[in-house]
This record gives C-alpha cells, structure tokens and sequence, in this order.
C-alpha cells in the first residue's frame, strides 16, 4: 500500500510540475495534466477537505452559487427575461466551482517551502515562450492567430497598431497580468545568495526582459504591479533608489507629454519613447476613452442593486449595461461587482472576505522578521506579493476569466493558505517541545 502510494506521488508531482510548465503555452494538455495531479492529489492529501475552514467558506460559496443559477432559471427578473440566458449563469459556475475543489486537491504538491520554489522556478521557465512570441510579434511583426493539433494549441499573435504585447495571449492586459504575476519570482531570484556568476547574469538578464516585456504590454495595471512588487520582495531599503527613480521617470513622462514642454527635448523623447506608450498618459490617448472606468464602475454597481441578494446571472453586464447605455463592455472591471451581478452579493461579500483573510494572515506570516532568515523566505514573499499583485489587478480589470490566470492564481492562493499550515505546525511542535 505504501509503495503504491509513493507511485501516485511520483505521478502526481510530475503531472503538476508538467501542467504548470505548459500553462501559458499549451492550456488543453496543462488542463489535462493538472486535472490528473488533481486526482491523484486526493487521496494522497493528509486533510479531509471538510477538516479545513478555508474550504468550507468556499463550499458554502459554491452552494449559494448553484442556488443563486437557479433562481435565475425561474426567471425572477421579468424586466430582463427576454435578453439574458440562464443557462450562462450554470455555465459560469465553472470559473469558480472546480477551483474551489483544486484549493485542496492541488495542496499535497505545495506544502512546503522547496515545492513553492520549485513551482516558482518552473512558473518562470514557462514563461519563456511568452517572452519569445511577444518580442517576435512587436519587434518582427510575427502574426497569426497560430494554431496546432486542429486548434488544441492557439497562440494569439495579432499584429501590433494601436495595441501592446500580447505575445501568447489574446489581450495585451492578459499578457500583462501574466509578467507581473512572474515578475516577484524573477526578483527573487536576483537577489538570491548562493549563485554562482553565471547563474546571477542570467536571472538578472531574465528580470530585466520581464520588464520591458511588461513596459510593451501598455497595460498600466501591470505597470502598478510591478511597482509594487519590487518593495514587498526587496524591503523598504529599495525605496530608498525606487522612489526617486519613479519620480525621474514621471518627469519624462510629463515632459514627454504635455504640450507645454513642447519644443526640441520633448521631440526627442518622443522619438525615444514608444508611442503607444506615452499615449497612455496622454489627453489624445484618454481621451479617445467613451467612458471612463469610474463611470463603468459605477455604472456596474446601479446594475447589481437590481437583485442584491441572488444576482442577474452570469453574463448579464455587457447586455444591461449596452441597454442602458447604448456601448458594450464586456465586464465591469472589478471582480467584486462581477460576481455581486452574477450571483449576489452574499456569495461576492464571502468570497472576498476569504480571500482577504487569507492575504492578511499569511503576511503577517511571511513578512514576520522571525522568518527573515530563511533561505526560503523571499520566494515565500515572492508567493505573497504575486497573488497580491493580481488581486489588486482585478479591482480596476478582470483578468481572471483567462483559465491560465485563474489557475495560476489558485495555485498562488493554495500555496498561501498551506504556509499559514505550516506556520500553525511550527507553534504546535514549539509548545509540545517546551512541555
């Protein structure tokens, strides 16, 4: 039995590590192969998935999502009865309920500081293709969509006009969220101890393409993160460099810009500068916008007030939105009002409340000056500050519905909530040990 028990280990780590590997470049043979590792995670994990409280919020959630789907099969909103379908509330069930179940089933491959490393690492190398295919469409116009294994495979390569990188992905902000999401691994790496030279050039080399990679994107969410990222892995000391270099950088930006500046410098920084990158800040590029994101914001939150309680069904935002304001948009670019619209707010307040629980009590974890010491302790930061990062992206976008971003950031989510386990461990075998 126990020899049988380590072959599924075997099995089930390598599925993992391979399904992580294929994640951004091959999602159907990186589904298949973390579902298996999934599987097999279950009767290999050491909790009964009810023992944990973590889980039972997020079953709870799963419940009141299938019986919010269900009052919208009754159709109890008449105002819109003609113009939403039902069936996409059942449908959208699968962008949350499976991960509910892979938070637990995916933890026997996580639970302990050398398996998060070592996911760091192969999360890193995977990004390679990314890396490749954005720089071979921005810089050598390489375009598609190219598709394999009649359409298992697609890699998205649009031609690049008014958008950024988008390398892999189909949305230069998908691509962006990706990078920043690796981004606090690669500085982790960097400022590792023990490397030899060689090593040490090329994960500086690597940092540094991460980040002009993220820079071609033109997505300002990751822009932030990246920003941010750079504190939480290094310490308050980066600050001291980090703080006048943004400020350096904002005065291009402004000069570059503003046609007050306008004259011989400015000229020249523009011709420096990318285009579609200055735009970004630029009344010409703003103010194309037909409106803004506070104004979808709030115009989502008057959408949710319609049925508070179970939602309008999944989907129901880009139609009543286009009813009320004659313009699509295909989300209301926060992940809370999303799922408050979707299916309620019961089910949105739970969920966020979790995950920001989670995101509390693990800092308090892996920023505690006690753990400072470890060799281990900047990719747990690291591990901290990506899903961090990509939670503070989906309060001003969604990118979560990409099924590669999802299952990362459960991924990140599963391996937080084991670091406050084993922090729990730590104390438990600390006071048997004093006894």
């Amino acid at each position: 039995m126990n020899n049988n028990k380590l072959q599924l280990k075997k099995v089930g780590n390598f599925c993992f590590s391979a399904g992580l590997f294929l994640l951004p470049s091959a999602l159907f043979f990186s589904s298949i192969l973390l579902l298996i590792s999934s599987f097999i995670g279950c009767f290999i994990c050491e909790k009964n998935y009810f023992k944990c409280n973590w889980n039972k919020s997020f079953f709870i959630c799963g419940l009141l999502i299938i019986f919010s789907s269900f009052t919208h099969s009754l159709n109890l909103n008449p105002s819109f009865k003609d113009l939403l379908d039902p069936k996409l509330s059942f449908i959208g069930t699968f962008n949350w309920l499976p991960f509910f179940w892979l938070f637990w089933s995916l933890q026997p491959y996580l639970n302990s500081e050398q398996k998060r490393k070592k996911s760091a690492i192969i999360l890193i190398a995977a990004t390679f293709p990314v890396i490749f295919s954005g720089f071979g469409q921005y810089f050598f116009d390489w375009t598609g969509p190219f598709e394999t294994l009649n359409g298992l495979i697609v890699w998205y390569q649009r031609p690049i006009t008014k958008h950024g990188l988008t390398g892999l992905f189909n949305n230069q902000n998908y691509a962006g969220a990706w990078l920043s999401l690796i981004w606090p691994f690669c500085i982790a790496i960097v400022i590792e101890k023990s490397k030899s030279f060689l090593s040490k050039f090329f994960s500086i080399s690597f940092l540094i393409t991460v980040g002009i990679a993220t820079l071609l994107t033109n997505s300002r969410n990751a822009w932030a993160c990246i920003l941010i990222s750079i504190p939480l892995v290094v310490g308050t000391s980066s600050l001291s460099w980090l703080l006048p270099l943004a400020l350096f950088v904002g005065l291009i930006l402004v000069i570059t810009v503003y046609q007050t500046f306008s004259g011989n410098v400015q000229d020249i920084l523009r011709e420096i500068i990318p285009t579609k990158i200055w735009l970004e800040f630029a009344s010409q590029g703003i103010g194309n916008l037909k409106v803004t994101r506070f104004e979808i914001l709030l115009s989502a939150f008057d959408i949710s007030l319609i049925n508070p309680i179970f939602g309008i069904g999944a989907g129901a935002f880009p139609i009543i939105y286009e009813l009320q304001q004659n313009l699509w948009k295909g989300h209301p670019h926060n992940i809370i009002l999303e799922l408050a619209i979707s299916y309620g707010y019961p089910v949105a307040l739970l969920f966020i409340s979790t995950i920001v629980a989670l995101l509390i009590m693990s800092y308090k974890k892996v920023f505690d000056k006690k753990n400072q010491s470890s060799e281990f302790n900047n990719f747990e930061k690291a591990w901290w500050t990506s899903f961090f990062t990509f939670c503070f992206t989906q309060l001003f976008d969604i990118q979560y519905f990409d099924a590669r971003l999802s299952i990362a950031s459960w991924i990140l989510l599963c391996g937080l909530k084991l670091i406050l386990d084993e922090n729990t461990k730590k104390k438990t075998n600390h006071v048997e040990w004093e006894n």
